[in-house]
């Protein structure tokens, strides 16, 4: 069977001590072309799991021995892991629910859920991790564009970024006309824009990504490259 190229290379890891359980997901999965792990408890994902391998993941809730589903949930996010999450629960309620969601997962489902249910929250769970990784990747992009600028182009750059003319960049750094002209110019040319406006768009979303005003962050990194 043909699988969508969106879901290339990504696995769906599925956690349950039961073995039963765990075939059958397995199964599901493995019939619609796609990579699939299984393993009897959450700990030993977390062994085995890099923390980058694209994918989602599909859990028990309670799992005799060793951490629950929820607790594998908080165990991946104190890592850093943002790898979708399915919980599903022969035990399913509200509370469980809530706190399911709250730690992030994609959704709960009941064991006896049907196949089509468990695998359109698998495919969204795909999607979302796929969409994670493209949103990641722009914003290291981003990040890699600015951080082309030496520490004088990041002077022009803020004095630009401030609505500065070049005269009046060139007098408060005391240098040419000229000097200001070139490094602009570099500054427009590294990041890959043609105007300022583009720039200044540019910049407001890597403050976004960094949570921090760019300066620093970006001057702190030039220097000490030097």
């Amino acid at each position: 069977m043909q699988t969508d190229p969106l879901l290339d290379k990504q696995t769906v890891f599925v956690i349950d001590d039961d073995e039963a359980v765990r075939e059958s997901i397995a199964a599901l999965v493995d019939i619609r072309g796609l990579p699939v792990e299984t393993f009897a408890s959450g700990e030993d994902f977390l062994s085995f799991y890099s923390g980058v391998a694209p994918g989602c993941v599909v859990t028990d809730l309670r799992i005799e021995q060793g951490m629950t589903g929820l607790e594998l949930q908080v165990a991946l996010r104190e890592r850093g892991c943002e790898i979708p999450v399915i919980v599903i629960s022969a035990y399913a309620n509200v509370s469980n629910a809530v706190q399911a969601m709250h730690n992030g997962a994609i959704t709960l489902l009941e064991k006896n859920c049907s196949s089509d249910e468990l695998w359109k929250a698998i495919i969204e769970a795909l999607a979302t991790d796929s969409d994670r990784r493209a949103a990641s990747q722009q914003n290291r992009t981003l990040l890699e564009r600015f951080e082309q600028l030496k520490p004088d182009e990041l002077i022009v750059m803020q004095g630009v970024i401030e609505g500065q003319l070049n005269k009046g960049i060139a007098k408060e750094l005391s240098i040419s006309l000229r000097t200001v002209e070139t490094r602009r110019h570099n500054v427009l040319e590294k990041v890959g824009v043609s105007s300022v406006p583009e720039l200044v768009r540019l910049f407001v979303e890597l403050e976004q990504v960094l949570g921090q005003s760019p300066g620093k962050y970006l001057m702190d990194r030039a220097n000490s490259e030097q």
